[in-house]
């Protein structure tokens, strides 16, 4: 009996250190850099190759993650199948229910060490959470319109609605800077009309439509290793941000 109570306290534990850690290393990045929406891009809206590297360098970091989650969600996928057919073997479906049942079991802490992997090579690359979460959504602009094949274990939506407030208070604080530096009209207009879209659609990303072509030279360089570092089990999660609520951590 005292093994049985002590066992799943020992696992929380497990699960919440990185959790924990996460969040203390993202209000060191936020003392250092700012908050999420708080990231003002160039006023040109093109990241710096220099900047693209260090965003590239964080993406390698999160290797095994993206690994555990998509192992997760394929097993999923394959559940999903045996909906399909007529005829299905009983053994094979509790074998199926069985592994995805442990993996499962295993999604807590990946994710805890999701967002302490990110965050303290964010903190240690010199990269706040505005400029990294900024570069993914032009990087990745298509990809996250596109709609995702099969279930998936945390929805299709990588911009949730915080997230979406907060890439429209970059755009804003985008338009501040390139009016402050006496940008041309044509570029401000663009801007501003890009905002005023996100302003009337909460749903929107920007520059959905179309994005600007320099940010897409800049990025052209890079768009074999970008794509290759795509994790789409992982891209809903890796935007959000932890907060700690006594002994629980949110993330949202």
């Amino acid at each position: 009996m005292v093994i049985a109570i002590v066992l799943p306290i020992v696992l929380a534990m497990m699960m919440m250190g990185p959790f924990k850690r996460a969040v203390d290393d993202r209000h060191a990045i936020e003392e250092k850099f700012g908050p999420q929406e708080a990231y003002v891009p160039p006023a040109s809206g093109v990241p710096p190759a220099d900047r693209i590297e260090v965003f590239l360098g964080v993406r390698r970091a999160l290797a095994e993650p993206c690994a555990d989650l998509t192992q997760a969600e394929e097993q999923l996928q394959k559940m999903e199948t045996f909906d399909d057919q007529d005829e299905v073997d009983r053994m094979e479906v509790m074998k199926e229910v069985f592994s995805l049942t442990k993996s499962m079991m295993g999604v807590g802490p990946v994710l805890g060490h999701l967002y302490e992997i990110r965050n303290q090579n964010l903190l240690d690359a010199g990269m706040g959470l505005g400029e990294f979460t900024y570069i993914f959504v032009v990087a990745y602009n298509d990809r996250l319109l596109d709609e995702p094949d099969g279930e998936q274990l945390f929805g299709p939506t990588v911009t949730n609605r915080r997230v979406r407030k907060a890439l429209l208070s970059m755009l804003e604080n985008q338009l501040a800077a390139l009016q402050s530096e006496g940008g041309e009209e044509a570029e401000i207009e663009a801007l501003e009309a890009e905002i005023a879209a996100m302003q009337a659609d909460d749903r929107r990303i920007p520059w959905q439509d179309a994005i600007p072509p320099a940010i897409t030279d800049a990025l052209a360089p890079y768009l074999a290793e970008l794509d290759e570092l795509y994790c789409p089990a992982m891209a809903p999660l890796e935007l959000m941000i932890n907060e700690r609520h006594g002994p629980a951590v949110e993330s949202r």
